[in-house]
């Protein structure tokens, strides 16, 4: 009967303190590929609920490269914010311009980026435990696609 209750102690200390964890800081997640001209993610995160998209391109041709920023979408674990590098129709890169520094969103936004290249559309998957994060990142990354299809 003791080492019943012991193991039983034992097992809900076990569960409090894995249901309590919180990953630290994951460096060099925000980026699959890079180009080098693209700044680095922003420290401070904005004010704003949502911005208009903005785009940028080189000349016309069906290879075109073509940079578009998605709008900046706030939650209350911090604004997300991404900027999609096409070629042609494909996206290329996916990079954060603004994301939170903290909690689930640091092992969460990798792998969002990773199903969005793989996706090659804004059509994936809530990451569980980062769930206004994902959702925010998949409107930014929304705006920003739909950007490249009004040019």
């Amino acid at each position: 009967m003791k080492r019943t209750i012991f193991v039983v102690a034992l097992s809900v200390a076990g569960f409090i303190a894995v249901w309590r964890f919180e990953p630290g800081p994951v460096h060099n997640t925000a980026v699959a590929a890079p180009p080098p001209s693209i700044a680095a993610p922003s420290t401070a995160p904005a004010p704003r609920a949502s911005t208009a998209p903005s785009t940028t391109s080189t000349p016309d041709s069906a290879n075109a490269t073509v940079t578009t920023q998605g709008s900046a979408e706030s939650s209350n674990y911090g604004t997300v914010q991404v900027e999609v590098t096409f070629t042609g129709s494909r996206m290329v890169a996916v990079t954060l311009l603004q994301a939170p520094h903290d909690g689930r969103a640091l092992t969460a936004l990798p792998r969002l980026q990773e199903e969005a290249m793989k996706a090659q559309s804004a059509d994936i998957d809530t990451i569980t435990g980062a769930t206004e994060t994902s959702e925010s990142y998949k409107t930014s990354l929304r705006a920003a696609i739909d950007a490249r299809g009004n040019r």
